[in-house]
């Protein structure tokens, strides 16, 4: 059995990217898969996961380090450490705890069909009219290489705006405060469910670089996906965290 842990320091875009990717593999080997610790999953209000095999005992005092005591039939603890695909990934036994950053297409992409089944939510009927903002602010305002300036958002939304010219614009946000400095005259949603279910269903999106929308953005058909070039390095020029390039968003 392949097991991934939830953690309370992982959002809920981490603790979702690590379920699909080691689900997947588990799947594509043919062995059982379960979720350790599920009871601290950040998304229950609105979605129904399925935990797998129920996962025995155990015991970490850091989170995202090797247990202390494995749980029940558990020999092994696997750690990504890059932030670019793992070419190891595939070599990983059975009867291992895997966690890490998992956040590759290529981990997932061959069974995307299931994925959307697996992160099931109640569908929201989106208006053609209406791009989606997902605006990250929480700690990210505290770290300059990830928080997204200004002119980003403004870049986007000239490019919506040229689309359409009567494109409406809808803030889904982790922080309302922040997000009304940013965009005065727009409605702003702090409701994780409502977020994460309007960013998977609408048809035009403008997002952060943000774990947590990539997922729900990646499984929706939207008309167009805008996203910061070079992702976690948009402010500095370079790629940082290249497993989240995908052919499915235009970066800007």
């Amino acid at each position: 059995m392949l097991v991934t842990p939830f953690y309370n320091g992982q959002g809920l875009g981490n603790q979702l990217h690590n379920f699909v990717t080691v689900k997947c593999l588990a799947l594509d080997k043919g062995w059982k898969f379960g979720v350790w610790l599920p009871e601290r999953f950040k998304g229950s209000s609105f979605m129904n996961l399925d935990m797998g095999e129920r996962v025995i005992g155990g015991f970490g005092s850091v989170e995202g380090q090797k247990p202390e005591v494995l749980p029940l039939t558990m020999k092994y603890w696997y750690k990504e450490e890059t932030s670019d695909y793992d070419l190891n990934f595939a070599l990983i036994q059975d009867d291992t705890i895997v966690h890490g950053n998992l956040q590759g297409e290529k981990y997932f992409k061959h069974r995307r069909d299931e994925v959307k089944e697996w992160l099931k939510v109640e569908p929201l009927n989106m208006p053609e009219d209406l791009c989606v903002i997902n605006f990250r602010g929480g700690e990210y305002k505290g770290v300059a290489d990830f928080f997204l300036p200004k002119d980003y958002w403004e870049r986007g939304i000239a490019i919506m705006k040229f689309i359409n010219p009567d494109m409406k614009f809808e803030v889904h946000t982790d922080d309302i405060e922040e997000a009304h400095k940013f965009f005065p005259e727009y409605r702003v949603i702090h409701d994780v469910g409502l977020n994460w279910r309007s960013i998977r269903y609408a048809k035009y999106l403008l997002i952060s670089n943000s774990s947590f929308a990539w997922l729900p953005v990646w499984l929706g058909d939207a008309k167009l996906i805008l996203a910061p070039k070079f992702w976690g390095r948009r402010n500095k020029g370079y790629w940082h965290l290249e497993q989240n390039k995908t052919e499915r968003f235009l970066y800007i």
